[in-house]
């Protein structure tokens, strides 16, 4: 327990009210006019559609607006356990259950419903991935067993594409017909991702939502959700981050034939059958941008009044750099990868530049196998035995992207947008990395770039165009850049939520071509450049900045790898130097009990 010894001094938040928790919940939602279940949707939170399913009649169609529904025209053919997608005025509808399993394909371009090219098997329960009516896939169904046929549709017809893993029906989907998720379909609890040619199987959900569960299908496969379904019917939802499932607030109806619309964060559950069946709608949110959201560290007084604690990160303040060995190259913008400070390697750079690769052991360097193409200023991502390098000038920009092994470097897939001066997942993996911004010919650039392992997918843009800066990511789902030069130099801060990134509180110190490691809910900032070389340290707790004790040596372009509580800054421009530093801080929480 911590003492007022302790806290005596420290600068407590006054709120009128308990800050929330930043946990989604659902709320209800207008209803729908007529109840149904296994009915087809498409769209978003506040523009969501329902058509067909098991209803009377079965071809109806209701628009959603975020508080109530309206009928809009029906389909042709009404039916019932079909695939669909898109948005709420660019649908698609295929296969289904009439009084037999058809083949129908209907595409709704936001005022009539017209008749396509048919499906090219007959079957009922599919599940679908897909954000617009031009890219949809479907997957699995039932014809008179389970079956795991998979067909793409490209807007004027259907392709039979790989196969899911594991036959099945009426599953839950999220993603794009070129990059998603397929997620318990009956009687399974696998998730299967689709990289748009194959299909690997991730972490299980902790519950089996089969059959009959809904998704947000608008989500990605780095964020989604699964909610409802099975048989006795559910209400529980779990929320995916990229790599696991964790169980979040649970549907206000527990209900199966459920119909999901929107994002992980933003998700609507639309009919499906307790049974009876159901009209109700219900939205998935979390707190707002504006809503005070308990951190952990928090110590506030509650209405002015009473003390409230939520305990502290007993070392950050403490944490403090210390020296290590040198390397036996110096250089400057060298790239680094490596989990911890006592387990990293560094490779390329500027002395001038150069190919060489030397590995830390916690106390010397050892001099390893060369890079392929000797550069500067590029970044790397995963562990000492299984890395990856991408990115820098050669001294031209180049998106080369090489893997390492933990003895040799192999040329993979080259990034799609030659650059160099980027920010990093200095966490990440080899099969699991990101590139964001950095400089181009002709200026600076706001590209994010993610790895799968097999080759690079452009993603949502950093909202700042900027180079020079530095971030981190324990994966991709939960990447954080920081610092930089626009120009000027910036103290901006970003967090990625695996579809878009989002502004939070700004550094400090304004500053380029400075360090950087940790994640989206805990990270460090070190060193760079303003007018001048700075030593300055700062840690992230997930909401905002703290100067923590500085560098030993003011320097910018370090090589640098490790995580908020095991950094290392290794060289930079001060030389070029061979110094390194490493980062420790004790993570361990310290109670503060109040009454």
């Amino acid at each position: 327990m911590a003492t007022y010894k302790e806290i005596k001094g420290v600068t407590v938040q006054t709120l009128d009210s308990d800050p929330v928790v930043n946990v989604g919940s659902w709320s209800s939602g207008g209803d729908l006019n007529t109840a149904r279940y296994q009915g087809g949707g498409a769209g978003t939170q506040t523009a969501a559609s329902l058509f067909g399913g098991y209803a009377s009649p079965n071809a109806l169609h209701e628009y959603y607006n975020g508080s109530s529904w309206s009928e809009q025209t029906d389909l042709n053919t009404g039916r019932s356990s079909a695939a669909s997608g898109g948005t709420q005025t660019a649908s698609l509808l295929a296969g289904g259950y009439t009084t037999t399993n058809v083949t129908n394909t209907e595409t709704w371009n936001g005022s009539s419903w017209s008749e396509t090219t048919e499906i090219n098997t007959s079957r009922r329960g599919l599940t679908s991935l897909g954000h617009v009516n031009t890219a949809i896939l479907a997957a699995g169904g039932y014809t008179t067993t389970a079956v795991n046929n998979v067909e793409n549709w490209n807007g004027s017809s259907w392709t039979e594409v790989a196969e899911i893993t594991t036959t099945g029906y009426t599953g839950s989907g999220s993603g794009t017909s070129t990059e998603g998720l397929i997620m318990n379909v009956t009687p399974s609890v696998t998730n299967q991702y689709w990289n748009g040619s194959s299909w690997t199987e991730l972490a299980d959900t902790n519950t089996n939502h089969s059959p009959g569960s809904g998704g947000s299908q608008q989500g990605s496969y780095t964020a989604a959700l699964i909610f409802g379904g099975a048989d006795p019917s559910l209400s529980k939802t779990e929320v995916w981050d990229g790599s696991s499932w964790t169980e979040t607030s649970d549907l206000g109806t527990a209900r199966r034939g459920i119909r999901g619309a929107g994002a992980s964060s933003t998700a609507l559950a639309m009919a499906g059958e307790a049974p009876p069946s159901l009209t109700a709608t219900e939205e998935f949110s979390f707190p707002p941008p504006t809503a005070a959201v308990l951190t952990e560290g928090d110590i506030f007084l509650s209405g002015g009044t009473t003390l409230k604690g939520f305990g502290k990160a007993a070392g950050i303040p403490a944490a403090t750099w210390a020296s290590g060995g040198n390397l036996n190259e110096g250089r400057e913008n060298g790239m680094g990868f490596g989990l911890t400070n006592t387990a990293s390697v560094v490779s390329g750079g500027q002395s001038p530049i150069t190919a060489a690769t030397e590995e830390y052991n916690g106390s010397s360097f050892t001099e390893k196998n060369d890079l392929n193409t000797a550069r500067r200023a590029g970044t790397g991502a995963g562990s000492s035995t299984a890395g990856l390098v991408f990115g820098g000038q050669t001294p031209t920009k180049t998106g080369v992207t090489e893997s390492w092994d933990g003895t040799n470097f192999t040329e993979v897939a080259d990034m799609n947008t030659a650059r160099t001066q980027g920010a990093m997942s200095k966490m990440g993996t080899q099969t699991d990395a990101m590139f964001v911004g950095g400089e181009v010919p002709g200026g600076d650039s706001a590209d994010t770039e993610i790895w799968n392992g097999t080759s690079w997918t452009e993603v949502s843009n950093i909202n700042d165009a900027r180079k020079g800066f530095a971030g981190g990511a324990s994966s991709t789902p939960t990447a954080i850049v920081f610092g930089g030069d626009t120009p000027p130099n910036t103290a901006n801060t970003e967090t990625w939520d695996g579809s878009s990134w989002t502004e939070v509180n700004n550094l400090n110190t304004a500053r380029r071509a400075l360090g950087g490691s940790g994640d989206k809910l805990s990270a460090i900032a070190f060193g760079g450049y303003t007018t001048t070389n700075v030593a300055n340290t700062e840690s992230w707790n997930g909401t905002s900045w703290t100067e923590v004790n500085d560098l030993s040596t003011a320097r910018n372009a370090m090589g640098q790898a490790g995580s908020s509580v095991s950094g290392i800054s290794m060289g930079g421009s001060t030389g070029p130097d061979a110094v390194t530093e490493e980062f420790t801080a004790d993570n361990a929480l310290a109670d503060i009990t109040v009454s």
